[in-house]
């Protein structure tokens, strides 16, 4: 299965995040800062994210999605990065906009962030293994 990580990061820790998954699940990795839509739609399974934004995902990330061709059965993981809350609408957001594209959402993930304080991606990075062990 060929596996894009797609992600947009504005303070490090979703780069951090989309780094530690694009390496359990053996994927090449994507700056939506530098990528084009069209680079990645020939992924059979499509791993994006995005830090929140006013309880959101990034403007960046959903340009980015509405502006992707639509597919036909194809899989997509979302996953977030936040300090405070908004994860689960970011990731429905997320969801919704893939859907419309013709993505299948089979999981979303985040992990909340503290200020100054390296976080730790393990269980977020388990959730995705165990579900691309699914897959």
């Amino acid at each position: 299965m060929d596996i894009a990580v797609v992600y947009f990061s504005r303070t490090g820790n979703t780069k951090r995040l989309a780094e530690s998954i694009a390496t359990v699940a053996k994927a090449q990795l994507f700056d939506i800062a530098v990528t084009l839509p069209s680079k990645v739609e020939s992924f059979d399974l499509l791993i994006f994210g995005t830090p929140v934004e006013g309880a959101s995902p990034t403007k960046e990330a959903m340009a980015f999605i509405d502006s992707m061709n639509s597919v036909q059965g194809k899989k997509a993981i979302v996953f977030c990065t936040c300090r405070l809350f908004g994860n689960d609408r970011t990731n429905k957001a997320m969801e919704k906009a893939l859907k419309t594209k013709g993505y299948e959402t089979v999981l979303g993930v985040s992990k909340k962030v503290k200020p100054n304080k390296e976080p730790d991606f393990s269980e977020t990075v388990d959730e995705v293994k165990k579900a691309l062990e699914k897959l």
